[in-house]
């Protein structure tokens, strides 16, 4: 009998330092909802021209801005993308963190909306609203549900992920 459980246990260890040794098994990229962000394509609605064009940009993109529902700036990114069929490019301007550790871990329970403040120059603002549960995973933490709106319009739901990718028609 204690010969048997010595083994049923020898198998269950070997099992598992098989299982955490494998491909797979670790966490290669932790995702956590501390380093979340929303990926924003800016485009006017009068001309369909990126307002943050690399050549002859509609708006300056050091003059753009964001800032949380306290009025904390946050940080924002530049990453240039090419316009098809042009010579031209565009700046897709990244901003986070969308998760705030001291005022939404009751996104864990239930969801959770907050608006994010665009500054396009000083005086032109808009609003861009996260709705979000976070949930925790093996490796870290994720947005169970992401839902991303800007003047009451759902622009994209993203699932299981820290990261959305949006376009805003500015009016």
């Amino acid at each position: 009998m204690k010969a048997n459980l010595i083994f049923f246990c020898s198998i269950i260890l070997i099992s598992l330092i098989i299982y955490s040794c494998r491909k797979g098994g670790r966490c290669e990229q932790a995702l956590n909802v501390t380093q979340s962000e929303i990926a924003v394509t800016f485009k006017d609605s009068a001309t369909n021209k990126y307002l943050y064009s690399e050549i002859n940009p509609l708006y300056n993109k050091d003059s753009f801005k964001v800032f949380d529902p306290k009025g904390n700036s946050l940080v924002i990114l530049f990453a240039s993308n090419q316009i098809p069929n042009t010579s031209d490019g565009y700046f897709v301007l990244s901003f986070g963190n969308i998760y705030d550790q001291q005022t939404d871990a009751a996104s864990f329970n239930s969801e959770l909306c907050k608006d994010v403040v665009v500054q396009y120059k000083y005086n032109e603002r808009d609003t861009i609203r996260a709705c979000f549960k976070s949930k925790t995973t093996k490796c870290g933490s994720v947005f169970e549900t992401l839902k991303v709106y800007n003047r009451g319009k759902l622009l994209t739901t993203v699932l299981n992920n820290t990261f959305a990718d949006i376009t805003v028609i500015k009016k």
